[in-house]
């Protein structure tokens, strides 16, 4: 719980974990449980900007009173926003468009979806964020989003967005993989429409670990996509398996979880600047080229993993480290 909650304001603020075994890692290079609600459903949540020392001052924003949804609603707005990612395209989240939406934009969504949240939400001035779950059966499809403020824009825009979608195990916190339903509620986030929507990505980054098995239910096999001029930065988790004397990552939509760090587009030394403001750029040595651990290209993989069906990633298991 205390992870999660570091993480829920790292989507929001300035550092992104990676997830798994990657954060204790990260890229070097130039890039070629179920959980009762703790709101009730007839909440409301009252959602104020403080004031923040800047070199420009930032108007305070009159509190706005949203009701947040009752559950079973709020759990149907979870579902419909993930499907088709609130009626817009990447990096717009949820409506929500890096370096055109303001605070004020952010408050409905984290008003409404606070009564699903197993984590109070995150409310402060440098911006909101939440955990809304959506419990079934056995499965839990656990979310954290994150909507970070431009505190140096009088308008308080939205200059980053930060989402992370997987599913856990209902009692505890182990990561399910090779679930359909997964694929189902989060597959417009997933590599195919990536793919298909965003073309072939600047650059694709591999990260993973060699030597025996560690944890099956742990995804150690992480893929990186950036996109610098379309402003995202997307990150595919799924198993690693031991194949000879190569590791393998199959990143199927059913059997991948997914970040994303979403940015201004149009502009990609302002990507890049805001990246390099995340825990992605400041911890070294992990995460490699495509091109440099596989036989792969990137238009090969573009090519190969567009298609639902998709296929698996090879990579020697000599080029990685062991499991510490």
């Amino acid at each position: 719980m205390i992870r999660k909650l570091v993480l829920l304001v790292a989507l929001m603020g300035t550092s992104a974990s990676l997830g798994g075994c990657a954060t204790s890692h990260s890229w070097k290079g130039t890039p070629s449980a179920t959980v009762t609600p703790k709101l009730a459903s007839s909440a409301t949540l009252v959602l104020t900007s403080t004031a923040f020392p800047t070199s420009t001052a930032i108007p305070s924003t009159t509190p706005t009173a949203v009701p947040a949804l009752p559950v079973e609603e709020a759990r149907a707005r979870l579902l419909e926003l993930l499907s088709d990612n609130g009626g817009c395209s990447l990096p717009c989240l949820w409506g929500i468009t890096p370096g055109k939406s303001t605070y004020q934009d952010t408050q409905t969504i984290i008003a409404y979806l606070s009564s699903i949240s197993d984590l109070p939400p995150y409310v402060g001035p440098e911006g909101v964020a939440l955990s809304p779950t959506y419990a079934e059966g056995d499965l839990v499809l656990d979310v954290i989003v994150g909507f970070s403020i431009d505190l140096l824009s009088t308008e308080q825009t939205v200059n980053k967005i930060g989402l992370r979608a997987r599913e856990l195990e209902e009692i505890g916190f182990p990561s399910v993989f090779d679930s359909p339903s997964f694929a189902e509620r989060a597959g417009y986030y997933m590599l195919p429409r990536l793919l298909s929507e965003q073309g072939i990505p600047t650059s694709v980054m591999i990260a993973t670990e060699g030597g025996p098995l560690r944890n099956v239910e742990v995804g150690d096999f992480l893929i990186v996509l950036l996109y610098p001029d379309e402003g995202i930065w997307a990150n595919y988790e799924t198993q690693r398996h031991l194949i000879g004397s190569n590791v393998r990552g199959c990143p199927s939509p059913s059997n991948a979880h997914v970040e994303l760090e979403l940015f201004p587009s149009g502009n990609s030394g302002q990507f890049y600047e805001l990246l390099g403001q995340t825990d992605w750029a400041v911890k070294e040595g992990w995460y490699r080229p495509l091109e440099e651990v596989t036989s792969m290209s990137v238009e090969e993989f573009h090519q190969t993993f567009r298609q639902p069906t998709g296929g698996c990633i090879d990579t020697p298991a000599e080029l990685w480290p062991e499991p510490s």
